[in-house]
């Protein structure tokens, strides 16, 4: 404060010199009367009034007539008014000076620091009037506002009294339609699990005619469906699939059930089991008959099953069950990785059933040779890979023993149990192979680029 500069509007004739100037701390404007006076123009701090500039006696009116044409001017936060009055004015005058409005009377001559000392106070007073009513303008919005707030309330606690009914009506009709949905699910579960045990009905069903008019070897959809599951869990298979990979392995042969052979006598009928013994005897290839149902047979039992509830998926899987890993099977001709996997699990575990029943295959050995003769072209050599193991580890002798170990165990002369595949396929080594630290050196290479099976079987 006591360095800001006061600002004076000065109306009267004297010559205030330099003590009322800038250097002083001083903005000093004059004018020689009230009419003439800018007050919205200049603005000032202090109204420095002069009506008395000869001297002699006061006269109240005139000071007064003065003060009155001042406040004609409107000026919105009027600056304090200082009026200038004679030596001997007695205490009584100034005192009605300033009942009429007057802020301080000043007698000639003034000095800057008592004029300063006088407008502190009358300075204070106006910044605390400007702060009030702008406090209150302020206040007078809020109060708007929260009127306003009140009103939207209460409109928005009927709207939200009016949304609670429908809310409750709503809950109400949620409580009766989770009721009914109860009592629906309760439905739906009982029809689900008639339709299950229809569908689980009608599979036994299928399968019994399988196993009597069809099956050369009892047992033979139930053997396959056993080597199948122990593929598809070791592939990380979930229940889902795994049941779906059963019902197909159980019912793979079902097509056969709408094949048959055109009459024949019964002298006939005995050279053809005779012929059929003797082919059987030497390892002939199939006749052109077999070669047709071989084609035909899967897709006619899948087109059956496509037909029932919950046989859909395994009826895909049969589909292909003739395709070959070389693309020169049935129906479509797909080649090895364009083959569902699903499928080609259920040709691999077919194929071992029938394989295993040949009546040049002796031994464990001999098994799993010839299953190593059908990678790449009949099967996948993935799954070839997994049927030897499921070989080695079910159906083994007990004279051929193996134990699993992992590829960091290997050691130079320890035997293959079963051959060596890479995920991709590829077969690495055959069973029987005797390892050397090459060898080892190799399944390592390969484990980093192309993964092996984490499980190497070696002969005991």
């Amino acid at each position: 404060m006591n360095n800001a500069q006061i600002s004076i509007l000065y109306i009267g004739s004297r010559n205030l010199g330099d003590e009322f100037s800038g250097g002083q701390g001083f903005i000093l404007k004059t004018s020689p009367d009230v009419v003439a006076a800018d007050v919205s123009a200049h603005r000032p701090d202090i109204v420095l009034m002069d009506p008395f500039p000869h001297g002699g006696d006061i006269s109240i009116p005139s000071a007064v007539d003065w003060l009155d044409m001042f406040r004609e001017k409107n000026v919105r936060f009027a600056p304090a008014v200082f009026v200038i009055v004679p030596r001997n004015t007695d205490l009584e005058i100034r005192l009605s000076l300033m009942d009429q409005g007057v802020d301080e009377t000043l007698t000639w001559p003034v000095t800057a620091r008592a004029f300063r000392i006088r407008a502190r106070i009358h300075l204070e007073k106006n910044r605390i009037e400007q702060k009030m009513v702008a406090g209150e303008a302020s206040l007078g919005r809020a109060f708007e506002y929260l009127d306003r707030f009140k009103s939207e309330l209460k409109s928005t606690k009927a709207e939200l009294i009016e949304e609670k009914s429908s809310l409750n009506a709503a809950l109400k009709q949620i409580q009766q339609m989770a009721g009914e949905r109860g009592r629906i699910k309760d439905t739906l579960s009982a029809l689900k699990e008639e339709l299950g045990g229809n569908t689980e009905g009608f599979g036994r069903i299928l399968y019994t005619l399988v196993r009597r008019r069809v099956e050369t070897h009892q047992g033979h959809g139930e053997r396959v469906a056993r080597i199948a599951c122990f593929i598809g869990r070791e592939m990380g298979y979930d229940e889902k699939k795994l049941e779906d990979l059963r019902k197909a392995a159980i019912l793979h042969e079902v097509g056969l059930l709408f094949l048959s052979a055109p009459p024949l006598s019964e002298k006939i009928q005995a050279e053809k089991k005779e012929i059929e013994k003797k082919n059987k005897e030497t390892c002939n290839e199939p006749s052109a008959y077999d070669k047709t149902l071989m084609v035909q047979y899967p897709v006619k039992g899948a087109e059956l099953l496509e037909q029932c509830p919950g046989f859909k998926a395994p009826a895909g899987i049969i589909r292909s069950l003739n395709e070959r890993s070389d693309g020169t099977g049935y129906p479509d001709g797909l080649k090895r990785r364009y083959i569902p996997m699903a499928s080609r699990i259920l040709a691999g575990a077919d194929e071992l059933d029938g394989v295993k029943e040949r009546p040049d295959i002796t031994g464990t050995e001999a098994l799993l040779k010839a299953l190593e003769e059908l990678a790449g072209s009949r099967l996948d050599p993935v799954i070839v890979g997994w049927l030897e193991k499921y070989v080695v580890l079910h159906l083994g002798p007990e004279a051929f023993q193996v134990r699993g170990m992992g590829i960091e165990r290997l050691e130079p002369g320890m035997v293959l149990g079963t051959s060596l595949f890479t995920a991709t396929g590829t077969k690495l080594f055959t069973s029987g192979t005797v390892l050397t630290r090459e060898a080892i050196d190799k399944i390592i290479q390969y484990n980093r680029e192309y993964p092996v099976d984490e499980t190497v079987y070696i002969k005991a």
